[in-house]
Protein backbone atom coordinates (compact mmCIF):
# COMPACT_ATOMS: atom_id res chain seq x y z
CA UNK A 1 0.00 0.00 0.00
CA UNK A 2 1.40 3.36 -1.03
CA UNK A 3 1.18 6.09 1.61
CA UNK A 4 0.13 9.29 -0.08
CA UNK A 5 1.35 12.74 0.88
CA UNK A 6 -2.05 13.66 2.28
CA UNK A 7 -1.83 10.95 4.97
CA UNK A 8 1.51 12.20 6.28
CA UNK A 9 1.96 15.14 8.63
CA UNK A 10 4.08 17.83 7.01
CA UNK A 11 6.03 19.86 9.59
CA UNK A 12 8.53 21.36 7.17
CA UNK A 13 8.75 24.78 5.61
CA UNK A 14 7.69 25.40 2.02
CA UNK A 15 11.27 25.51 0.76
CA UNK A 16 11.90 21.89 1.79
CA UNK A 17 9.66 20.63 -1.01
CA UNK A 18 11.98 22.09 -3.65
CA UNK A 19 15.19 21.11 -1.84
CA UNK A 20 14.34 17.45 -1.19
CA UNK A 21 14.73 14.99 -4.07
CA UNK A 22 12.17 12.47 -2.77
CA UNK A 23 9.95 14.51 -0.48
CA UNK A 24 7.41 11.75 0.15
CA UNK A 25 10.15 9.37 1.29
CA UNK A 26 11.50 12.05 3.60
CA UNK A 27 8.05 12.60 5.10
CA UNK A 28 7.74 8.87 5.81
CA UNK A 29 11.11 8.90 7.56
CA UNK A 30 10.28 12.10 9.45
CA UNK A 31 6.91 10.82 10.68
CA UNK A 32 8.51 7.57 11.81
CA UNK A 33 11.21 9.55 13.61
CA UNK A 34 8.51 11.67 15.25
CA UNK A 35 6.93 8.52 16.69
CA UNK A 36 10.32 7.53 18.13
CA UNK A 37 11.09 10.85 19.87
CA UNK A 38 7.56 10.99 21.29
CA UNK A 39 7.69 7.44 22.57
CA UNK A 40 7.64 7.19 26.41
CA UNK A 41 10.51 4.70 26.30
CA UNK A 42 12.69 7.23 24.49
CA UNK A 43 11.87 9.90 27.07
CA UNK A 44 12.59 7.42 29.88
CA UNK A 45 15.99 6.65 28.37
CA UNK A 46 16.86 10.35 28.21
CA UNK A 47 15.69 10.83 31.80
CA UNK A 48 17.94 8.00 32.98
CA UNK A 49 20.87 9.58 31.13
CA UNK A 50 20.17 12.93 32.80
CA UNK A 51 20.13 11.31 36.26
CA UNK A 52 23.36 9.42 35.56
CA UNK A 53 24.97 12.58 34.21
CA UNK A 54 23.94 14.41 37.40
CA UNK A 55 25.60 11.68 39.47
CA UNK A 56 28.78 11.96 37.39
CA UNK A 57 28.89 15.72 37.94
CA UNK A 58 28.53 15.23 41.71
CA UNK A 59 31.48 12.81 41.82
CA UNK A 60 33.91 15.30 40.26
CA UNK A 61 36.16 16.96 42.86
CA UNK A 62 39.60 18.48 43.32
CA UNK A 63 42.47 16.05 43.83
CA UNK A 64 40.69 13.02 42.35
CA UNK A 65 42.75 10.16 41.01
CA UNK A 66 43.66 9.76 37.36
CA UNK A 67 41.33 6.77 36.92
CA UNK A 68 38.32 8.67 38.27
CA UNK A 69 39.14 11.70 36.12
CA UNK A 70 39.47 9.53 33.02
CA UNK A 71 36.16 7.79 33.79
CA UNK A 72 34.39 11.13 34.24
CA UNK A 73 35.86 12.48 31.00
CA UNK A 74 34.63 9.43 29.10
CA UNK A 75 31.23 9.73 30.77
CA UNK A 76 31.01 13.40 29.84
CA UNK A 77 31.76 12.59 26.20
CA UNK A 78 29.17 9.79 26.18
CA UNK A 79 26.45 11.96 27.72
CA UNK A 80 27.29 14.82 25.37
CA UNK A 81 26.94 12.41 22.45
CA UNK A 82 23.59 11.13 23.78
CA UNK A 83 22.15 14.62 24.28
CA UNK A 84 23.47 15.77 20.91
CA UNK A 85 21.84 12.77 19.25
CA UNK A 86 18.58 13.47 21.09
CA UNK A 87 18.58 17.11 19.98
CA UNK A 88 19.42 16.14 16.39
CA UNK A 89 16.63 13.54 16.22
CA UNK A 90 14.10 16.00 17.62
CA UNK A 91 15.24 18.67 15.19
CA UNK A 92 14.85 16.28 12.27
CA UNK A 93 11.47 14.98 13.48
CA UNK A 94 9.90 18.30 14.44
CA UNK A 95 11.56 20.52 11.84
CA UNK A 96 10.32 24.11 12.30
CA UNK A 97 8.04 23.04 15.18
CA UNK A 98 11.20 22.32 17.17
CA UNK A 99 11.75 26.03 17.83
CA UNK A 100 8.17 26.61 19.00
CA UNK A 101 8.97 24.92 22.33
CA UNK A 102 11.13 26.81 24.81
CA UNK A 103 12.52 23.60 26.31
CA UNK A 104 13.75 22.47 22.90
CA UNK A 105 15.57 25.78 22.49
CA UNK A 106 17.03 25.31 25.96
CA UNK A 107 18.23 21.81 24.98
CA UNK A 108 19.85 23.24 21.87
CA UNK A 109 21.74 25.80 23.95
CA UNK A 110 22.94 23.12 26.39
CA UNK A 111 24.11 20.88 23.56
CA UNK A 112 25.93 23.79 21.90
CA UNK A 113 27.68 24.69 25.16
CA UNK A 114 28.60 21.03 25.74
CA UNK A 115 30.14 20.75 22.28
CA UNK A 116 32.07 23.97 22.85
CA UNK A 117 33.25 22.56 26.17
CA UNK A 118 34.62 19.48 24.42
CA UNK A 119 36.23 21.61 21.73
CA UNK A 120 38.05 23.85 24.22
CA UNK A 121 38.54 21.42 27.11
CA UNK A 122 42.31 22.02 27.07
CA UNK A 123 41.93 25.81 27.30
CA UNK A 124 42.16 26.94 30.94
CA UNK A 125 40.43 30.27 30.42
CA UNK A 126 37.19 28.64 29.25
CA UNK A 127 36.62 26.50 32.34
CA UNK A 128 33.34 28.38 32.87
CA UNK A 129 31.86 26.26 30.08
CA UNK A 130 32.33 23.20 32.28
CA UNK A 131 30.17 24.82 34.95
CA UNK A 132 27.38 25.31 32.42
CA UNK A 133 27.13 21.53 32.11
CA UNK A 134 25.17 21.65 35.37
CA UNK A 135 22.29 23.12 33.38
CA UNK A 136 21.67 19.62 32.08
CA UNK A 137 19.93 18.89 35.38
CA UNK A 138 17.14 21.26 34.33
CA UNK A 139 16.39 18.92 31.43
CA UNK A 140 14.53 16.81 33.99
CA UNK A 141 11.73 19.36 33.77
CA UNK A 142 10.76 17.93 30.39
CA UNK A 143 9.74 14.62 31.95
CA UNK A 144 9.02 15.83 35.50
CA UNK A 145 5.76 17.76 35.35
CA UNK A 146 5.99 19.18 38.88
CA UNK A 147 9.46 20.58 38.25
CA UNK A 148 8.28 22.11 34.96
CA UNK A 149 5.38 23.84 36.74
CA UNK A 150 7.66 25.18 39.49
CA UNK A 151 10.19 26.51 36.99
CA UNK A 152 7.40 28.15 35.00
CA UNK A 153 6.12 29.84 38.16
CA UNK A 154 9.62 31.07 39.04
CA UNK A 155 10.15 32.47 35.54
CA UNK A 156 6.74 34.19 35.57
CA UNK A 157 7.53 35.91 38.89
CA UNK A 158 10.93 37.30 37.84
CA UNK A 159 9.38 40.66 36.97
CA UNK A 160 7.77 41.07 40.39
CA UNK A 161 10.95 39.79 42.04
CA UNK A 162 12.95 42.52 40.31
CA UNK A 163 10.63 45.20 41.70
CA UNK A 164 10.83 43.65 45.18
CA UNK A 165 14.63 43.58 44.97
CA UNK A 166 14.66 47.26 44.02
CA UNK A 167 12.53 48.13 47.07
CA UNK A 168 14.82 46.06 49.29
CA UNK A 169 17.92 47.85 47.97
CA UNK A 170 16.29 51.21 48.72
CA UNK A 171 15.56 50.12 52.30
CA UNK A 172 19.13 48.91 52.79
CA UNK A 173 20.45 52.16 51.31
CA UNK A 174 18.36 54.32 53.66
CA UNK A 175 19.38 52.46 56.81
CA UNK A 176 23.02 52.28 55.65
CA UNK A 177 23.20 56.06 55.25
CA UNK A 178 21.48 56.65 58.60
CA UNK A 179 23.81 54.20 60.35
CA UNK A 180 26.88 55.76 58.76
CA UNK A 181 25.83 59.26 59.85
CA UNK A 182 25.06 58.18 63.42
CA UNK A 183 27.80 55.68 64.24
CA UNK A 184 30.78 56.26 61.92
CA UNK A 185 32.54 58.55 64.41
CA UNK A 186 32.14 56.08 67.28
CA UNK A 187 33.78 52.96 65.82
CA UNK A 188 37.25 53.92 67.08
CA UNK A 189 40.05 51.75 68.56
CA UNK A 190 39.68 53.23 72.06
CA UNK A 191 36.06 52.03 72.27
CA UNK A 192 37.04 48.40 71.62
CA UNK A 193 40.49 48.19 73.26
CA UNK A 194 42.22 45.81 73.68
CA UNK A 195 40.23 44.26 70.79
CA UNK A 196 40.49 45.71 67.27
CA UNK A 197 37.67 47.64 65.63
CA UNK A 198 35.07 45.11 64.42
CA UNK A 199 35.18 44.26 60.74
CA UNK A 200 31.43 44.87 60.56
CA UNK A 201 31.05 48.58 61.26
CA UNK A 202 29.51 51.84 60.01
CA UNK A 203 32.76 53.66 59.20
CA UNK A 204 31.94 54.11 55.50
CA UNK A 205 29.03 53.49 53.16
CA UNK A 206 30.28 50.10 51.92
CA UNK A 207 30.70 48.65 55.42
CA UNK A 208 27.44 50.24 56.51
CA UNK A 209 25.61 48.73 53.53
CA UNK A 210 27.05 45.29 54.26
CA UNK A 211 26.15 45.67 57.95
CA UNK A 212 22.47 46.28 57.12
CA UNK A 213 22.54 43.39 54.66
CA UNK A 214 23.92 41.14 57.41
CA UNK A 215 21.11 42.24 59.71
CA UNK A 216 18.56 41.23 57.08
CA UNK A 217 20.26 37.83 56.83
CA UNK A 218 19.46 37.25 60.51
CA UNK A 219 22.95 37.77 61.97
CA UNK A 220 22.22 40.92 63.95
CA UNK A 221 22.97 40.07 67.60
CA UNK A 222 26.78 40.28 67.44
CA UNK A 223 26.79 43.53 65.36
CA UNK A 224 24.23 44.98 67.80
CA UNK A 225 26.51 44.17 70.72
CA UNK A 226 29.45 45.85 68.95
CA UNK A 227 27.29 48.89 68.27
CA UNK A 228 26.30 49.06 71.95
CA UNK A 229 29.99 48.98 72.91
CA UNK A 230 30.71 51.83 70.49
CA UNK A 231 27.74 53.85 71.80
CA UNK A 232 28.29 53.09 75.47
CA UNK A 233 28.76 56.75 76.43
CA UNK A 234 26.20 58.22 74.03
CA UNK A 235 23.53 55.65 74.88
CA UNK A 236 22.95 52.19 73.47
CA UNK A 237 19.30 52.92 72.72
CA UNK A 238 20.28 54.50 69.41
CA UNK A 239 21.50 51.11 68.20
CA UNK A 240 18.11 49.55 68.87
CA UNK A 241 16.47 52.44 66.98
CA UNK A 242 18.38 51.40 63.85
CA UNK A 243 18.76 47.64 64.16
CA UNK A 244 15.19 46.71 65.07
CA UNK A 245 13.42 48.80 62.38
CA UNK A 246 15.88 47.53 59.76
CA UNK A 247 15.24 43.96 60.88
CA UNK A 248 11.45 44.36 60.92
CA UNK A 249 11.05 46.36 57.69
CA UNK A 250 13.62 44.47 55.65
CA UNK A 251 13.26 40.93 56.92
CA UNK A 252 9.65 40.53 57.98
CA UNK A 253 7.83 42.99 55.71
CA UNK A 254 9.80 42.84 52.43
CA UNK A 255 11.38 39.38 52.55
Amino acid sequence: QIVTLDKLVDRNCEGCVQCCVDYQCWLKFQNGLYSVVRDPLFELLITVCIILNTAFLAVEHHGMSHNIKQTLDIGNKVFTLVFTLECTLKLMALSREFFNCGWNNFDLIIVTVSLLDLSFELVDGLSVLRCLRLLRVLKLAQSWTTMKVLLSIIISTLGALGNLTFVLVIIIYIFAVIGMQLFSKDYTPDKFAPDPVPRWNFNDFFHSFMMIFRILCGEWIEPLWDCMRAEEKEGAGTCFAIFLPALVMGNFMVL
